[in-house]
Formats: C-alpha cells, sequence, structure tokens
C-alpha cells in the first residue's frame, strides 16, 4: 500500500506545513470502495479459514469475529458503490493488486509449518496495518460535504478495525515468549511483506 504521490507538485518551502493531500475524484471514489469490498469480503474468508486450523481457543474465538466484522463492513461498504450501469462501473469488486491478492493468499495459508503466530502476525502485523493505513489516507482525501456518508462508514470502519487490530496484536505479543516464535512471527512478516513491495500495491490506491 503505497503512500500517496503526486507527480509534479511542489516541494513544500523548508520549515512550512506540507500541502494538504489531493480530493479524490468521484472515479477514484468509487474504484477505492470497489477495492474495499473485495477486500473486506477476502479477510472475512481468510479470517475465518485461520479460526478453523488454529488450535488455540482464544484466536479461534478472535479470528472469528474479527472475520464477522469484516463481512459486515463489506457490506457497508458495498451500499456506496454506484448503481447505475454500463461501461465502467463493472469490474469495481477487485483487489487493487495481484500483490495484495497474493498477500491476503498466503495470509490465510495454515498447515503443519504455519502456526497461530503466523496466522496472527498476517492477519494483524500486516493486512489489518495496511487496511487501516489505506482507510485513514481515504479521510484525509474524502470531501465531508459531497461524501459525508461514505466519510461515516470510513470512520466506523476505521474505529473496528483498530479495535480489532489491538486485540490482535495483544494476543500475538502473549504468544512470543522465545526467541524462536519471534523469528516465526517474523519470518511469516517479511513473507508477506515482499508480496506487497510492488509500489502499485493497495488497498484501493492510487
Amino acid at each position: 500500500m503505497s503512500a500517496d504521490a503526486h507527480p509534479g507538485e511542489a516541494a513544500p518551502p523548508a520549515g512550512g506545513l506540507p500541502p494538504p493531500p489531493e480530493p479524490l475524484s468521484a472515479r477514484q471514489t468509487e474504484r477505492r470502495v470497489g477495492h474495499y469490498v473485495w477486500l473486506e469480503r477476502r479477510r472475512f474468508e481468510v479470517l475465518g479459514r485461520l479460526a478453523a486450523s488454529v488450535a488455540e481457543p482464544e484466536a479461534k474465538v478472535l479470528l472469528a469475529t474479527s472475520a464477522r466484522h469484516h463481512a459486515w463492513h463489506a457490506s457497508l461498504w458495498e451500499a456506496h458503490l454506484p448503481r447505475r450501469s454500463g461501461p465502467g462501473t463493472t469490474g469495481l469488486v477487485a483487489p487493487g493488486d495481484a500483490g495484495l491478492a497474493a498477500c491476503l493468499e498466503a495470509a490465510g495459508e495454515h498447515d503443519a509449518e504455519l502456526s497461530t503466530i503466523e496466522g496472527l502476525a498476517g492477519a494483524y502485523r500486516v493486512v489489518a496495518t495496511r487496511a487501516i493505513s489505506a482507510y485513514g489516507r481515504h479521510l484525509e482525501r474524502a470531501s465531508t460535504v459531497s461524501d459525508a456518508a461514505l466519510v461515516r462508514t470510513c470512520r466506523l470502519v476505521l474505529g473496528d478495525q483498530l479495535d480489532d487490530w489491538r486485540h490482535g496484536e495483544a494476543l500475538l505479543q502473549s504468544l512470543l515468549t522465545t526467541a524462536a516464535a519471534v523469528d516465526r512471527a517474523a519470518a511469516h512478516q517479511a513473507r508477506l511483506e515482499r508480496l506487497l513491495a510492488s509500489p502499485a500495491s493497495a488497498a484501493g490506491e492510487e
């Protein structure tokens, strides 16, 4: 999920404040909302799969709860998709890019080699933090006048996901009791981050 960049934009004066983010166009907003619907649906699937696979009861409950939140968030974003039909409206519900899709697929893996530690690291240290950052940047560029309803949805989703991230991070930290556990979490996180290393990788970023 890359930072917003604006080619040709003048650098702020030394010691001055950076210019405000460029507002999102209607088309950019539509595309991002479509990406968010895809992202939240996919996170529901991935965390549901992990909840069924992990052994620790506390992790099962946390992942299942987060999964339900993602399903609800997907439905909230879906309500903001354009209702018109025609060229340009099909295919909006799609990943931001192939790197994001690959990251979600890898984050949902769980076998003998990938434990609860890896599952939590992927869900909360990689995917959750990237999504939270993307939603925060959307709020920075959205109009509180023309996009008031969407802004309310984004704030609600962001608040829920910050709470889920805090619980997930706390549980993961409680499991990192040995150097080997720390190394496993870091290695899995690095593996997923590499899938997102493309400059175009983003959850609805343009």
